[in-house]
């Protein structure tokens, strides 16, 4: 994201826009490719403003927008190809001492770069972005809930994301070998699956996530919203 949040108005648009790119193609992976490309486009560092164009899409009255972006990330399932994002590994580097935001000029191109990193998910990112020590201030725990509770309702439109996505999650959850996840975040994930499995509601499950585990940040965190 950049330091100048795009306006509602803005985020609206821009949300039409990806529904109708998708909605001009009929061919499923094809839709998927166009996507991919969108995330590309806006680049690692606003994979938060793709998810927040999710939530528009969420929040909106278009069922038919809803179900479009939905089979879309059904196909990225199938094929365990999700658009993602990029967060530092938490075992991989050692962050900056702050207790408050780390300049941009400290974070150079030779910091990150022997950072291992994977793709995640929209949910497996916002998982990480409010529990781990990433290159983003932290996320708090209402927007983390809030966006969460949006992306679980905008998939369930599709019965294959809804199905998948929590079986991806609970695998990601027993793999500790990656070195993605901590230990609270694989709980989680895990948390995360069960209730999703068990139809619980959006917002039920969002709430699963926090309930694992209330405490808060350790002291020194500075935390933000999406």
């Amino acid at each position: 994201m950049t330091d100048a949040a795009p306006s509602p108005e803005a985020l609206r648009a821009a949300a039409d826009r990806l529904i109708s790119a998708l909605a001009a193609h009929s061919d499923p992976e094809y839709r998927l490719t166009v996507l991919k490309r969108v995330v590309r486009r806006l680049g690692e560092e606003r994979y938060p403003l793709f998810i927040r164009l999710l939530g528009v899409v969420a929040e909106s009255d278009d069922a038919r927008a809803q179900r479009l972006l939905a089979d879309t990330f059904g196909t990225a399932l199938r094929r365990m190809d999700l658009p993602g994002g990029a967060l530092s590994s938490w075992g991989a580097t050692r962050l900056p001492d702050s207790t408050g935001p780390v300049a941009v000029s400290a974070l150079s191109g030779h910091f990150f770069g022997a950072t291992p990193r994977r793709l995640l998910g929209p949910v497996e990112y916002l998982t990480v972005w409010h529990l781990q020590r990433t290159q983003r201030t932290a996320l708090g725990a209402d927007t983390f809930r809030t966006a969460l509770s949006r992306l679980i309702a905008l998939l369930n439109r599709s019965e294959d994301a809804r199905t998948l996505y929590p079986q991806k999650l609970a695998s990601d959850a027993q793999n500790e070998l990656e070195g993605a996840y901590t230990r609270a975040t694989r709980e989680r994930l895990a948390a995360i699956a069960a209730a999703w499995r068990a139809g619980k509601s959006p917002d039920a499950v969002a709430q699963a996530a926090l309930d694992t585990d209330a405490s808060p940040h350790p002291s020194g965190w500075v935390v933000r919203d999406l």
